[in-house]
């Protein structure tokens, strides 16, 4: 895959910190060593990256993410520097900080929030997957009241409030309650199954051998439950051609080898230390303390990753950073 040299990326996500507060089966940012998270880049690292990117591709969206973003201090001058070169910043957070700081939150320079919760009728299933007995308590009552705040107080930028919901077995009896309480409360939902149709199973008995089946076909009605409720008109952002791959991917997971992956041609992600990847779960391609982005995306190591992307076989093509 040799990249057109007229080509930049259009999906950027930024890492500033892997620190997290939650526990979360899903992720393993928590678990990076001490020693490691003390090598996170300053805040006027993080501006000199900003600047370079913004000089390179003009006017651009980006999204920051974690580990919790809301760890770091500093994120909301990360955010309002951006905004000021006339970049727009979204967020996606656990929502556990976000309780302490409503309203510094609200009149910050994030255009799009995301909130990461997996389940509104059972509290227990969102807690077990974030690892914490609090998680679903402080989550819902920073959703529920800075949405309140964004619609009845005055003076603020508008903020684009949404859920992010990864589908697991165990939440499977979840997804109207989630669309439902997202129409009631207008904002939007993004659901994410779990990357990789192994991992879909991580929480069951793989050699259940009945057990698997019946999850299996659970798994494929609540699909199809996702696909209903989209043409009814519920606020869930997924594409209806993301929705059939993610039966795909339950159903007949080799058939998504068909669906060619382009995080090579899109994607410009970097991490708290300046590492740039334009694929997560492969090798950076330089680091940003110490090159220009343009430089890094045209390079020879680039296109080295390009070329591994093209012979590989994951799954994770249908995640929803990646899905195109």
């Amino acid at each position: 895959m040799t990249i057109s040299p007229d080509k930049k990326p259009s999906s950027f996500s930024y890492n500033n910190t892997l620190r997290c507060q939650s526990r979360c089966i899903t992720c393993n940012s928590w678990r990076t060593p001490a020693e490691e998270m003390e090598k996170e880049m300053t805040l006027d690292e993080w501006k000199k990256v900003l600047t370079n990117i913004h000089n390179w591709v003009g006017n651009y969206q980006f999204i920051i993410s974690g580990g919790e973003p809301f760890v770091r201090d500093d994120i909301f001058e990360i955010a309002e520097y951006a905004s000021s070169m006339g970049d727009t910043v979204n967020v996606v957070t656990n929502g556990l900080a976000v309780p302490n700081m409503l309203d510094k939150v609200l009149n910050s320079a994030f255009t799009n929030i995301t909130f990461s919760l997996n389940a509104v009728q059972n509290p227990k299933i969102h807690n077990t997957s974030r690892g914490r007995d609090d998680a679903f308590k402080r989550t819902m009552y920073a959703i529920q009241n800075l949405n309140y705040m964004n619609k009845h107080k005055t003076g603020h930028k508008w903020k684009n409030i949404f859920l992010s919901t990864v589908v697991m077995p165990s939440n499977l009896d979840e997804i109207k309650p989630v669309a439902e309480f997202c129409k009631i409360e207008g904002i939007g939902v993004s659901f994410q199954l779990m990357d990789n149709g192994d991992a879909f199973f991580t929480e069951i008995d793989s050699k259940n051998q009945i057990y698997e089946t019946t999850i299996k076909a659970k798994a494929l009605n609540a699909i199809d439950e996702m696909i209903e409720l989209k043409k009814e008109g519920y606020p869930i952002c997924n594409g209806f051609n993301q929705l059939n791959a993610f039966k795909v991917l339950i159903d007949t997971p080799e058939e998504v080898q068909n669906i060619q992956c382009l995080v090579g041609d899109n994607n410009f992600a970097i991490d708290p230390y300046g590492n740039c990847r334009i694929c997560f779960f492969l090798d950076p391609i330089g680091n940003l303390k110490e090159s220009l982005p343009q430089d890094l995306w045209y390079s020879e190591k680039a296109e080295e990753v390009r070329k591994k992307i093209l012979e590989c076989t994951m799954n994770c093509r249908l995640l929803n950073c990646n899905f195109k």
